[in-house]
């Protein structure tokens, strides 16, 4: 999973082994303490299965 702020350069991930957990409470820590906007991706993308 991949947070990142759409008004400043915050951003966490869990590509370096933290857990999903912490990545969502940082990502509602940011947004308490500026008021930012957070988004987030899926990583790795989801795998599409096609026939």
């Amino acid at each position: 999973m991949y947070k990142y702020c759409l008004e400043c350069g915050w951003q966490a991930s869990t590509a370096e082994g933290t857990p999903e957990s912490e990545v969502s409470k940082a990502a509602i820590e940011h947004f308490v303490e500026t008021g930012h906007t957070v988004e987030s991706l899926r990583l790795p993308p989801p795998v599409i299965i096609e026939n």
